[in-house]
């Protein structure tokens, strides 16, 4: 369930429909994923999300006011 929720945040803000609160949900989403399955999908599917918003959130973060200016 966490990877579909990771997936229709990305698919969102990557349409130039995101918000700011749906970048922090999928930092939210991809921690809470992380170390906490059973299956080794979860971390696979965490790490890329967690790496791309720790060294290029800014990007994340200007497709999301693009949408609103």
């Amino acid at each position: 369930e966490g990877t579909g929720w990771l997936y229709r945040l990305v698919s969102r803000i990557r349409k130039g429909q995101g918000t700011s609160e749906d970048i922090d949900k999928l930092q939210g989403v991809a921690d809470r994923i992380e170390g906490r399955t059973i299956c080794a999908l979860g971390d696979a599917a965490a790490w890329p999300v967690q790496s791309f918003l720790k060294h290029y959130r800014h990007e994340f973060e200007a497709k999301t006011l693009a949408r609103i200016a």
